[in-house]
């Protein structure tokens, strides 16, 4: 949990967060200290740890697109392990998938602002990850242990993965089970949250999303 999927996870509730003071700041038009200031109390309000329980009867705010995104991975060989809500992150719901000859896992996500996108993952031995995602570049410098291709939202499901084989490292692949898929997940997100309360949000990755969050505005407001 940009998990890329877990990391994006973990990166969306940065976002959001920060989205929430920065503004503040922005308008005010403050320096890199503040903005800095602003990435300390983001990360404070963000849950370290995660844990997936399993929704027995998912309520989708778009149900037919995750079928549409699911559909190719099980006549590709993906086991379906069930949808997933997220403590500590209301509106959250990811559907796991798993294929146990590329120990690939597939993360359909439902979040209640970023709205749906779907991810591809593969763990090393070395406790790295590569994934293929496609939700866009939040901004979020991610961990140096964890790789991320990103693709375009509407590509079939099915090609997704054949490019997350073809980009994946090849060597050194964790050989997971099905059984491992949530525990990894949550461990993921773990491993992320600490790296990045140990190395901060900095001044330029708060200063991105308020320009994004800006931009969005103008945009809003000449739509309404």
């Amino acid at each position: 949990m940009t998990f890329s999927g877990l990391i994006f996870i973990g990166a969306l509730c940065l976002i959001w967060i920060a989205l929430k003071i920065a503004p503040k700041f922005f308008v005010r038009q403050v320096a890199r200290a503040a903005f800095k200031e602003v990435g300390k109390h983001a990360l404070a309000k963000v849950p370290e740890q995660i844990k997936l329980s399993r929704v027995s009867t998912p309520q989708w705010k778009d149900e037919t697109t995750i079928q549409q995104q699911a559909a190719p991975l099980v006549r590709a060989g993906f086991s379906d392990l069930g949808t997933f809500s997220v403590d500590k992150m209301p509106g959250v719901q990811i559907r796991m998938m798993f294929q146990p000859q590329t120990y690939v896992t597939a993360q359909i996500t439902e979040h209640p602002k970023a709205g749906n996108w779907i991810e591809f993952a593969t763990r090393y031995a070395d406790g790295s990850s590569d994934f293929l995602s496609t939700l866009p570049d939040q901004g979020i410098v991610p961990p140096p242990f964890v790789r991320t291709v990103r693709a375009a939202k509407g590509t079939p499901t099915d090609s997704l993965y054949q490019q997350h084989l073809q980009t994946r490292k090849a060597s050194g692949i964790k050989p997971v089970s099905q059984n491992d898929v949530v525990h990894e997940f949550e461990d993921a997100y773990m491993r992320y949250m600490i790296w990045k309360n140990d190395t901060g949000l900095s001044a330029e990755e708060v200063a991105h999303r308020a320009r994004e969050w800006a931009k969005g505005n103008r945009v809003g407001a000449a739509q309404s």
